[in-house]
């Protein structure tokens, strides 16, 4: 019965390798996908092709920039994309775009600013609409890259 038991007891030890390698892939996966999104970033085009030509020229928003994000200020800077974005939304009514405020607000959780203090968004320079959705959209972009997401 004991030679039984060192049989079970190996076959668990030979598998243990395979189980480690398969959980650090998992890992590996859901810590890119946490911080990539093409879907965000579809969403962000949609977003600038739906609302008017006049509101992308005519409203101001904080606009974070590139730089920004560079200096590892991740986290706070787009969570002011995400309240400028509800802003943007907000003052179209017919724009149904809550999607992107929940996915600017999932990738904001999951990032860290790796600095002690970051600027507020009302610190940031007010950009006319179609700048703030572009530099939203680079920056998106940035990320994606950053991270070797390949979609």
């Amino acid at each position: 019965m004991s030679g039984r038991r060192t049989e079970q007891h190996q076959c668990y030890m030979d598998f243990a390798p395979l189980i480690l390698y398969f959980v650090v892939v998992i890992m590996r996966q859901a810590k890119c996908h946490s911080v990539c999104s093409s879907e965000t970033v579809t969403e962000v085009r949609n977003l600038m092709k739906r609302l008017p030509i006049e509101e992308l020229n005519n409203c101001k928003l904080y606009t974070p920039t590139l730089n920004d994000y560079e200096q590892n200020c991740s986290r706070s800077m787009l969570k002011c994309f995400e309240k400028e974005a509800a802003v943007l939304i907000t003052e179209n009514n017919g724009i149904p775009s809550k999607k992107l405020i929940m996915m600017l607000h999932k990738l904001a959780r999951q990032l860290q600013d790796k600095r002690l203090t970051c600027p507020a968004c009302e610190v940031y320079k007010e950009e006319k609409a179609v700048t703030f959705l572009n530099t939203l959209l680079k920056i998106l972009q940035k990320m994606n890259a950053k991270n070797n997401c390949s979609f």
